[in-house]
């Protein structure tokens, strides 16, 4: 009885020692793992132009990253505006359509974290030129406009 007992006492004596290193080497790899934010996200906006270079209400404006099938959509405001924000990073393909106007796809539009960007969408009209969608670079510091 007593080999079973001191044999016992051996075990628990083993298993408090393993418990004191483990746990807090465990806590110390814990802190230690670097934690993942997620990445900020971004934003697309723009204008959406008629032929003559004037505001364009009420055209159907949307964003589709690239692997999914379900755009965001917006309509452009009374200032021919809008805007798409908290997109995740990736590539998109944005396009604008409205009655009466020819349809526009704006493909390669690349999003990194936390970035803006701005595009230029000029509607023209059904059976005419095609309407057009491009980039706005912003202004580099320094220049007018920056």
């Amino acid at each position: 009885m007593a080999a079973a007992r001191s044999r016992s006492l051996f075990i628990l004596l083993g298993a408090v020692v393993l418990g004191a290193v483990i746990v807090p080497a465990s806590s110390r790899m814990a802190a230690a793992a670097p934690h993942h934010e997620a990445a900020p996200p971004g934003e697309v906006d723009g204008v959406v132009l008629d032929a003559q270079g004037k505001p364009l209400a009420g055209a159907a404006v949307s964003m589709l990253k690239a692997g999914e099938d379900k755009p965001k959509s917006v309509v452009s405001g009374a200032d021919g505006t809008f805007k798409f924000d908290a997109l995740p990073s990736g590539v998109y393909i944005g396009g604008a359509t409205m009655e009466g106007y020819a349809p526009v796809t704006c493909r390669g539009i690349r999003l990194y974290a936390g970035q803006s960007r701005r595009l230029e969408i000029k509607m023209l009209p059904n059976g005419g030129e095609p309407s057009t969608c491009a980039p706005v670079e912003p202004a580099a510091a320094g220049t007018p406009g920056a």
